[in-house]
C-alpha cells in the first residue's frame, strides 16, 4: 500500500524525486496541489513503524508544497496547508510531533532543526475585532536555524540565519541572525553565537 500511494503522488503530481512514506501516514492531498519535491521528502520517519501515533499532510485546494533539497518529516507530525498557501522547506527535519498550520506562506531555509513538539502557524485561524488586525502573516526562518523542544512561531515572525531558539520559547517578533532567544514571549539572550549538528 506505501508503494501504491507513492506512485500515485508520482503520477498525480509529477514528481522528480521520491516521497519515502512510512506506515502509520496519512496524506490527503487535493488534485490542484503543486507539489515540488525534485529531491527526496520522507513521511514519518523509521520509529514510525513502531508507532501507533499517525503523521498527517493535508493540502487544500491550490496549495503548495516547495522542498528544495532532501527534508525529513517525523512520526506523529501534522502538517496542514490551506487553500492557495504555500510551504516551503529547504533542507533538514522536523523531529516527531511537529505541527505546522499555512494558511499564507510559511519559509523554512536550509540545515533546519526542528526538534520535537515545535509549532508554527502563520494565522490566528480566527479574526478578531481589533482595528487592523490581520489574521494570518508569513513566517520566514532563515538557513542552519535550530528550534528547541516544544517551541512556538507565530505569525509575521523572521528568525535569522544560524539562530537557535530554546525549548519552550513563543517567538512573537523577530530573532536576528546567530542569536539565541528565549522565554514567553522570546528575546534575546545571547548574540554572535554558533552551532553545530
Amino acid at each position: 500500500m506505501q508503494i501504491d500511494v507513492i506512485k500515485t503522488l508520482i503520477y498525480t503530481f509529477k514528481v522528480q524525486g521520491k516521497i519515502l512514506v512510512f506506515k502509520n501516514c496519512a496524506l490527503d492531498i487535493d488534485k490542484s496541489s503543486d507539489l515540488q519535491i525534485p529531491k527526496c521528502l520522507a513521511v514519518g520517519g523509521k520509529e514510525n513503524h513502531k508507532s501507533k501515533q499517525e503523521t498527517r499532510i493535508k493540502i487544500h485546494k491550490y496549495g503548495k508544497l516547495i522542498v528544495d533539497n532532501e527534508f525529513s518529516i517525523g512520526c506523529g507530525s501534522d502538517i496542514r496547508i490551506f487553500e492557495n498557501a504555500k510551504l516551503s522547506l529547504g533542507s533538514g527535519y522536523f523531529n516527531g510531533f511537529v505541527q505546522i498550520i499555512c494558511a499564507q506562506e510559511i519559509n523554512i531555509g536550509e540545515d533546519a532543526a526542528i526538534a520535537r513538539d515545535v509549532i508554527i502557524r502563520d494565522t490566528d485561524a480566527h479574526n478578531i475585532a481589533i482595528n487592523g488586525h490581520q489574521k494570518s502573516k508569513p513566517i520566514n526562518i532563515g538557513n542552519h536555524v535550530w528550534i528547541g523542544q516544544r517551541a512556538m512561531i507565530l505569525k509575521g515572525v523572521t528568525i535569522g540565519a544560524g539562530a537557535v531558539i530554546a525549548a519552550g520559547a513563543v517567538v512573537t517578533k523577530d530573532i536576528p541572525e546567530n542569536c539565541l532567544a528565549a522565554g514567553i514571549p522570546a528575546k534575546v539572550i545571547k548574540k554572535d553565537i554558533s552551532w553545530e549538528l
